[in-house]
Parts: C-alpha cells; sequence; structure tokens
C-alpha cells in the first residue's frame, strides 16, 4: 500500500514536503536503526544503555513500513502480522507532530486482520494520548512489568 500526504517539514516551514510509506528494504536499515537508537535515547530514559543493534534484534520476523520525505527515512512502523501487534512505531526526532506517526498508524491498522493491539510504556504519556486521540482503548494495565505499560486495543477494523 502507497500512501502519500503533505506535511511541513522541520527547518523548511515555507515548502510542503510529500510523505510516501513503503515497505523497509535492506539497504534502510542503518536509518531505521539509527532512529531507533536516537529516539529511544532522547524520550526513553528508562532503556538503560540502548544499542545500534537492537532494531535488528527485536524487530525479526515484523513487517516493517517506513516513511520517506525527499529520500530521507523519517520513520518506520513493525508490525506483527501474525496476531496484529504494532510493536515499534517511531518517527525521526525533529519530524514528530507533522502527521507521519499517523500515517504510519494508519498502514498498520489497513494491515491488521484482527483487532490492532499494542503496548505503551506507561511513563509515555504523550505516546499514549497519540493512540487514544486515534480511538485506542485501554484493554490493561501491568504494573508489575518493568517498565510498567499499557495495552491498548483498536476493535474498529474488526
Amino acid at each position: 500500500m502507497k500512501v502519500a500526504k503533505t506535511v511541513m517539514a522541520p527547518d523548511t516551514a515555507l515548502s510542503s514536503k510529500t510523505v510516501h510509506l513503503r515497505a523497509m528494504r535492506p539497504q534502510d536499515l542503518p536509518s531505521v536503526a539509527k532512529i531507533y537508537l536516537t529516539t529511544r535515547q532522547a524520550f526513553f530514559p528508562w532503556v538503560k544503555a540502548p544499542q545500534f543493534a537492537d532494531f535488528e534484534r527485536v524487530s525479526v520476523g515484523e513487517r516493517i513500513q517506513v516513511a520517506v520525505v525527499d529520500q530521507e527515512i523519517v520513520g518506520f512502523a513493525a508490525l506483527s502480522e501474525w496476531d496484529s501487534f504494532l510493536h515499534l512505531l517511531f518517527v525521526k526526532v525533529g519530524w514528530q507532530s507533522q502527521g507521519i506517526g499517523g500515517q504510519l498508524l494508519a498502514w498498520a491498522q489497513a494491515r491488521a486482520q484482527q483487532p490492532l493491539e499494542l503496548k505503551v510504556v506507561q511513563a509515555n504519556v504523550a505516546a499514549q494520548r497519540f493512540y487514544e486521540r486515534a480511538g485506542f482503548r485501554v484493554v490493561a494495565r501491568d504494573a508489575t512489568a518493568q517498565p510498567q505499560n499499557v495495552t491498548y486495543r483498536d476493535d474498529r477494523n474488526c
């Protein structure tokens, strides 16, 4: 599925850019892994010593879609298709609040064969607001997990 939407790019307030979604290619791995690493370093203080190699290790077997603006990867989503679980959705630092996360989420919703679920670390309030605005509802809270997390579900695609 190819989706395009015009968004305002960072540091170019007067020029609009088009976001294209496409399947991740092998040559995209360094860019995607860097987004995963730098975003976690900037916003996930509960992750101790994140590594560049983490992305490849945690996304095995998942369908990965990237968001591209002017040949630059600015975000990605990783979907476990067998259980319709959105494992990862990351937007590059400096590109948040541009509609890219919403496009990646819409891609995952369209691919899901059953209610789409995901988990958000309880401390990640911005992500919780994002999914709640998108119509997801809380179906579980795990206070024993480290870090504590919230499970969201979107039943609308059933």
